[in-house]
């Protein structure tokens, strides 16, 4: 059965707190503005895969191919790295095309495009797999790395890594990897989006926080959502608007004009929302569900 969430969108000047539970920062208090003008966003499942895939945490749409690609973590151990990683191919409507497509990786975590080439954080490596072979061309290894989490590529094809355990963000560019930022203002930096004006945009988990990124002064700017902790995944509709996944089991979505609002809420079913995707092409929001072993597509209304 289809399954539609509501929730209420407050229409505000100033930007709403909400708190996405998780195990950090889990006793701040949820506040928000109240507003007599309201209006609802709502969101409706369309399809789940079955429980084939082994702790997806990142989903990645092709539009080039039509393809969903996932990063499955299995087995998770950052302290040692044990070779069960792997990638998964699904159909826009859900369908395991192939289930290990790509093995021999560690903990996979976020991924991004360019050239027919897929990038993947792992661990302390990032991957370069060839699209259509399927082939992993070359591991670039990121010195001092401890836990690489999402990926963003630049039109201009620079791939740009969080990672989370030493408050950095690593710039791999012609083959060579250095340090972009090293800031303790990142917070364990997860989430990252490049926009097409080469806008930087992070998602922070223990600064709860979802924000751009000066990056001429490589500083953290204003916050656009505050008070969301384990802050995970960013996407973008094709309307220009955001849509921020928080790891414990929380979305928002964020209209700049008029605010943010919780779109879905599965933490008392204990099902996770990891690094989401949004294909504008599809009009569709791909959840995966990390602990609960599942890709998750849903429709706006």
């Amino acid at each position: 059965m289809k399954t539609v969430i509501n929730y209420l969108f407050a229409v505000a000047g100033s930007l709403f707190l909400y708190n996405c539970g998780g195990s950090q920062d889990s006793g701040q208090e949820e506040t928000a503005e109240s507003n007599t003008d309201s209006t609802e966003v709502t969101i409706t499942e369309v399809w789940a895969t079955d429980t084939v895939l082994r702790t997806p945490e990142s989903v990645l749409y092709d539009e080039g191919t039509k393809t969903l690609y996932v990063a499955n973590i299995n087995e998770m151990n950052a302290e040692k790295k044990d070779g069960d990683g792997f990638i998964s191919k699904l159909s826009p409507e859900g369908e395991v095309v192939a289930l290990e497509w790509v093995t021999g990786l560690n903990d996979p975590k976020g991924m991004g495009v360019y050239e027919n080439t897929l990038y993947v954080n792992d661990i302390n490596e990032i991957a370069a797999i060839d699209m259509e072979t399927g082939e992993i061309k070359e591991k670039y290894v990121v010195e001092g790395a401890k836990f690489l989490n999402d990926i963003t590529v630049g039109s201009d094809g620079k791939v740009y890594a969080t990672d989370s355990g030493t408050d950095k963000i690593h710039l791999l560019e012609n083959g060579q990897v250095s340090t972009w930022m090293e800031d303790s203002t990142l917070k364990r930096p997860n989430g990252l989006f490049m926009e097409d004006n080469g806008e930087l945009l992070l998602a922070s988990a223990n600064g709860a926080f979802f924000a751009p990124i000066d990056t001429d002064a490589k500083t953290v700017g204003e916050h656009w959502i505050e008070n969301i902790p384990s802050a995970d995944g960013i996407a973008k509709d094709e309307k220009g608007n955001y849509i921020v996944s928080c790891w414990s089991g929380e979305v928002y979505y964020l209209d700049k004009d008029k605010g943010s609002q919780k779109i879905l809420d599965t933490k008392d079913q204990k099902i996770n929302s990891a690094d989401i995707w949004y294909a504008t092409d599809q009009k569709t929001l791909f959840v995966p569900t990390f602990n609960d072993n599942r890709v998750v597509a849903y429709k706006f209304n």
